[in-house]
């Protein structure tokens, strides 16, 4: 009878195993880490931009480039805004209207005869020292005295006489004045002076005698 022959049974450390296992799960790791790569780069995409960063879509439009020939591009004139002017509000209170129409200025008063003379007497007088220096001239020394006589005319004629001599007053000076007006003519045309220079010392006595009372 022979012996029993011995059974060789094949024993696998512990240690063997284990390590297996965590290997398997850094490759499976790894395959997720992978497959989340290809991913994002599937629907990011850098490289189709050529930017070193993603772009995102939600990222404003780039603005427009200035243009080659180096001009400045003309500014947008801005249009005057037109702004609306307050109608004008009917006021609540009345305006007041004149109560009568504009009445003309009272007349001047009448002057007294004495007051009259006080003012109108030198005039008189430098009228009839200018017809003195008159008989003596002729051609534009005489034209030239004519005229200073007859402004001095213009001013016996401004004055305001008293009612009583008004119209005679008014009367003798627009025939003293016209007296001149032949005067000067005389002298400009150098004919004679005679019937002028007479006439106009006749209106001047008038006038004269008049004031006198």
């Amino acid at each position: 009878m022979s012996d029993p022959q011995p059974e060789y049974v094949w024993a696998y450390p512990e240690e063997k195993t284990g390590r297996s296992r965590m290997w398997l799960m850094i490759g499976l790791g790894a395959v997720a880490v992978i497959a989340a790569v290809a991913i994002v780069l599937a629907f990011v995409r850098p490289w189709e931009n050529g930017d070193p960063e993603p772009v995102s879509s939600a990222s404003a439009s780039p603005a427009p480039s200035a243009p080659a020939s180096g001009s400045p591009s003309p500014t947008a004139a801005t249009t005057p805004t037109a702004t609306a002017t307050p109608a004008p509000t009917s006021s609540s209170e009345p305006t007041s209207s004149p109560s009568s129409a504009p009445t003309a200025p009272p007349p001047p008063a009448d002057p007294a005869l004495p007051v009259f003379r006080g003012k109108v007497q030198p005039l008189l007088d430098d009228a009839a020292t200018g017809l003195s220096y008159a008989a003596d001239a002729s051609g534009e020394e005489g034209v030239q005295i004519a005229d200073q006589l007859r402004d001095d005319a213009g001013r016996l004629s401004d004055t305001v006489a008293p009612s009583a001599i008004a119209d005679r007053w008014r009367s003798g000076v627009q025939s003293y004045g016209e007296s001149l007006d032949t005067l000067r003519a005389a002298f400009a045309q150098g004919g004679s002076t005679s019937s002028p220079l007479s006439a106009a010392r006749a209106a001047l006595r008038s006038l004269n005698e008049l004031v006198a009372g």
